[in-house]
């Protein structure tokens, strides 16, 4: 018997963000947070999971990221501080969870809201922040 996962697979575009710029205080800290983050700040997730297996491709104005992993196994990598950490995710009830430990413990969820929308929460220490995403090519069901 093999759990059936959600299938997060597709190109997922930001939306709109909560209380982003506290989150990032706290998990870059203060000294990495220069500015205001742009209002035409770009990020698109591009996901491709095969089961349990996931290629995270994030692709911002500012940069771009990919990741590889399997649910359910640790990983390294270095944070955007530069920092290693160790990470590793899990499903909690149709969710991905992922935790990043290093010189600050970062947890990221991401969740389907039907075929059309992700929210990915992060919290670091007391700060959490959403992230609402669309999936491009899915009509937005409201």
């Amino acid at each position: 018997y093999q759990r059936r996962v959600r299938d997060f697979t597709g190109r997922w575009n930001l939306e709109r963000t909560e209380l982003l710029e506290e989150y990032m205080k706290q998990s870059l800290g203060a000294d990495h947070v220069k500015h205001k983050f742009p209002k035409d700040m770009s990020v698109v997730n591009e996901i491709t999971q095969n089961g349990n297996h996931f290629r995270l491709k994030i692709i911002t104005n500012s940069g771009n990221s990919e990741t590889t992993f399997e649910v359910g196994e640790q990983w390294q990598e270095q944070d955007s501080t530069g920092d290693t950490c160790i990470v590793s995710s899990k499903w909690m009830g149709g969710k991905l969870v992922t935790i990043a430990e290093g010189r600050k413990t970062v947890t990221v969820t991401r969740e389907l809201r039907g075929e059309s929308v992700m929210v990915t929460t992060m919290k670091c220490k007391n700060a959490t922040s959403r992230c609402i995403f669309s999936r491009e090519g899915v009509p937005l069901a409201m």
